[in-house]
């Protein structure tokens, strides 16, 4: 009994010892900075008391700024060290029109679009508490990390109080305290539905007749962003590939290969065309470096050396650690300019270059972007799908974007519903290397 006593009482002191200091990461002002960024969509709601400072956002029709309504994020006020455990904490509420759930968008990325969180919260006409968590990837100075907060879907309004974003350290999540039984008593009217027009109906896509269903269109799936860290999310698109019969192209990060188990290079090996499996592995850039604070990304503003380095050093250390040559490009966040063009007519090894510049095609294949897969990045609707497929199932080719690694299971039981459909439409699921040397 003593033996137990003495042994709880160690795990309370460790666990008060490892959570008693969190440090906040947001600056004091951060709602009143995310409401200013965009004030067509977000509005202050002024601290009264013990009430903390928060705001609304509202979208009333499809029209309204939503995922890409201005920059409404705030940067981190603290550093932060790898393998911190991060906590963010909120209190929303909302509503929606038509019967829809409203939703908002959290997410905590680096400078290098790493996401650390990442949640749809969805809310109610009462508050509540919501706890999200992620665990730093690498040691990082203060402002590398940015919070962006977003409506998820138009025809809503949700409010947000007491936002926080805390460093705990090394504490184990299960040190945690608990969030209160009861919402916060913050008061107020609840939010009023937006008056918007009600969606239009959903898209029909009738059955084709036979003789467009029989004439030649090719698809490319360009799906994005394979690392070390991530590959195994890639596994169930693998399957379904190898169920449907159909190939696909993934697009590699390289740099993770150098560090990387030998797991994840027997997993290339094991899956590539040139081994009997079902993808062909393409060029998606040495690091993906994407910088939102400077706008300079890996192939945009970088300058021609480093261009002519990250595209050398990317395709020979992949050919160098898999025995695969990787024959197309498509940059991170598909963003390049004239340097890009110019280092890449210095690479007769590379044919195809997916979403390019085709003003300035550097001698490649340049695959324009036409209808989209997702409808925001990470998050696919066949409603959507359908909306701007329509217009376009009689072109003679498409090269369709999405992101595996970010897909929850609707998203990619709406991935498999429209790889049904194009194959019901009678499209050839076609590798970017297939459609450079096949006519």
């Amino acid at each position: 009994m003593e033996r137990n006593a003495i042994a709880i009482a160690w795990a309370l002191a460790f666990a008060s010892a490892a959570i008693s200091a969190p440090v906040p990461l947001l600056p004091p002002d951060a709602a009143e900075r995310i409401a200013s960024k965009n004030p067509r969509l977000f509005a202050l709601l002024a601290a009264d008391g013990e009430v903390p400072a928060g705001f609304v956002a509202r979208t009333a029709k499809a029209a309204d700024p939503v995922w890409h309504g201005g920059d409404s994020s705030v940067e981190t006020a603290a550093p932060v060290s790898k393998d911190d455990l991060l906590v963010l904490t909120v209190a929303v509420r909302g509503v929606a029109r038509y019967g829809a759930e409203p939703k908002i968008l959290v997410k905590l990325q680096g400078s290098d679009w790493a996401g650390l969180i990442r949640s749809e919260i969805p809310a109610t006409g009462e508050w509540r508490w919501v706890r999200l968590l992620g665990r730093a990837n690498k040691d990082r100075a203060a402002g590398e990390l940015r919070l962006h907060v977003y409506p998820a879907y138009c025809c809503q309004t949700f409010e947000v109080r007491a936002l926080k974003l805390e460093n705990w350290g090394a504490a184990p999540k299960e040190s945690l305290p608990p969030l209160p039984d009861v919402p916060p008593a913050f008061g107020g009217e609840p939010p009023v539905p937006p008056d918007a027009p009600p969606p239009p109906p959903p898209v029909t896509l009738s059955p084709l007749s036979e003789a467009d269903r029989a004439r030649p269109r090719r698809v490319v799936l360009k799906l994005d962003d394979i690392m070390a860290r991530s590959y195994r999310r890639y596994d169930r698109v693998i399957r379904f590939l190898e169920e449907k019969d159909i190939v696909a192209g993934f697009g590699v990060i390289v740099s993770s290969i150098e560090s990387a188990p030998p797991g994840y290079v027997d997993w290339l090996k094991r899956n590539a065309r040139e081994n009997g499996g079902r993808i062909e592995f393409w060029n998606h850039g040495w690091d993906h470096a994407m910088d939102g604070k400077t706008k300079i990304n890996e192939f945009k503003g970088s300058g021609l050396a480093h261009q002519r380095e990250n595209l050398a050093r990317s395709q020979d250390v992949f050919l160098e650690k898999t025995g695969l040559a990787m024959c197309a490009i498509g940059t991170a966040g598909n963003s390049w300019d004239a340097d890009t063009s110019t280092a890449l007519s210095e690479r007769p090894d590379v044919l195809v270059w997916l979403y390019g510049n085709p003003k300035d095609d550097a001698g490649k294949i340049v695959l324009r972007r036409t209808f989209n897969l997702e409808y925001a990045v990470g998050r696919i609707s066949f409603e959507k799908f359908a909306e701007g497929y329509v217009k376009h199932r009689l072109d003679d080719y498409a090269v369709i974007q999405g992101h595996p690694n970010m897909w929850n299971d609707a998203s990619f039981a709406a991935f498999k519903k429209i790889v049904d459909q194009l194959l019901a439409d009678g499209w050839m699921f076609v590798t970017p290397h297939d459609f450079a040397t096949t006519p």
